[in-house]
């Protein structure tokens, strides 16, 4: 099964370097936006305060919806890929340019630091977990396009491996994530804040 997993990977290399150039190119562009004009920034805290509630919660209910949020999101960025690879790109880029323009906010208010304690923990899995996904939804578009035009490619077969990597290599890599984020992030954070 790891090898399977691992030569999977492999044969959507492209895909995943193209998931990593989106993000990462719109998460520079989201940074940017908000350095040239904070009012943008503002407008976004305000959507993302309106989340504070989520904090009040007890850890265990944070944690799974942590878990849900993402695994919806990534499962939407692989299943909706068929329509021709757009809500991939839509997934990458918008969640690029939160995190750019988030990540200029802390930057300023609490500092660099601060910032990698916020997502280093859990990042280190549950971004690799988001851009495969995305990665895997670019595949199905294209393999989808490549059937429309010409027949070429088993769109139910990719589909099927799509949805079997998601559930037993992508929904295990994000809940724990979501257990790091919502148990050790925190701590990173309070000693990164002393």
């Amino acid at each position: 099964m790891l090898v399977r997993s691992i030569a999977y990977l492999g044969s959507i290399r492209g895909y995943i370097a193209i998931s990593v150039v989106l993000f990462f190119a719109a998460a520079a562009s989201g940074f940017v936006a908000v350095e040239q004009n904070p009012a943008i920034a503002e407008e976004w805290m305000k959507e993302l305060e309106m989340l504070k509630w989520i904090t009040d919660l007890p850890p265990l209910m944070i944690m799974i919806l942590i878990f849900t949020k993402n695994l919806l999101a990534c499962a939407m960025a692989v299943l909706l890929g068929v329509g021709a690879g757009v809500v991939p790109m839509l997934v990458a880029i918008s969640n690029g340019v939160l995190v750019g323009m988030v990540s200029y906010q802390v930057i300023q208010r609490e500092g660099v630091l601060y910032l990698i304690a916020g997502i280093l923990p859990h990042g280190i899995l549950e971004l690799p977990a988001v851009l495969v996904s995305i990665a895997i939804g670019l595949r199905l578009g294209h393999i989808f396009i490549m059937t429309m035009i010409d027949g070429d490619g088993d769109l139910g077969e990719e589909a099927r491996t799509a949805i079997s990597f998601l559930m037993y290599r992508v929904a295990p890599l994000l809940f724990v994530a979501a257990v790091i984020e919502t148990f050790i992030t925190p701590l990173a954070i309070s000693l990164a804040s002393r």
